[in-house]
Order: C-alpha cells, then structure tokens, then sequence
C-alpha cells in the first residue's frame, strides 16, 4: 500500500533527524478532502522539541526536511502538515484529520481515524 510505503519513509526520515536535535515522537496520516483525492494525506506530527517555536515556523521546520530528505513522488502525497505540541495533541486532533475544528458536516459521516504511528 502506498501509504505504508510513505509511513515507512515518514518515521525513518524522522528518526534521522534527532540526530540534529529535532524530536518527532508519533506521526499521523488522515485522507486530505475527506478521501476524495486519492493518496493524498494530511500529516500529523507531534514534536514536542518545536514546541516553543511558532506554529508557522514548526511547520516551515517539518517542509523543509520534507523537502530535502523525501521523494518528489512521497511529497505530491502530503497536501498538508499539522505539527503538535505533544502526542496527546495530536491524538486529539485525529478525530478532525488534524484539523483545529471540525469541518462542517463531519456530524454522521462514517470514516476510518487516522492511525498514529511512533517514531522510534
């Protein structure tokens, strides 16, 4: 599956780069628009290192590695990215795919949470 793959890619990317001092302990991946693009994802990161960063400078932190250290094919996959203080942040937000608020009409639709997955 195309998401194990970039899962995979994912946590050894981050796993590299607490060698540098950046601390990603749990990613997520929810389908972005709800499933309706196909392999196209919103990334959850929790980084408890970043946490005294601003949210938009974490989240330029966690492209740029993207950028540099994952496949032009695994980065058209990642529509957008979430970064989280903490894992029981983002353990909360997977129930609005790692959004801040609910979308509308989240009420009644039946869908797969996103899985959280450590990096070790």
């Amino acid at each position: 599956m195309v998401a194990t793959a970039l899962v995979e890619t994912l946590q050894k990317v981050f796993r590299e780069a607490k060698k540098d001092g950046l601390i990603i302990d749990a990613i997520g991946l929810a389908p972005a628009f709800h499933g309706m693009v196909k392999d196209s994802y919103v990334l959850g990161v929790s980084a408890p290192s970043l946490s005294e960063v601003h949210e938009y400078e974490s989240m330029e932190i966690i492209l740029k590695l993207l950028w540099q250290r994952v496949t032009p094919e695994q980065r058209r996959m990642i529509n957008r990215v979430r970064v989280f203080n903490n894992v029981e942040d983002l353990d909360d937000h997977k129930y609005n795919d790692f959004a801040d608020y609910p979308y509308e009409g989240y009420v009644g639709i039946q869908r797969k949470l996103p899985q959280l997955y450590p990096v070790e």
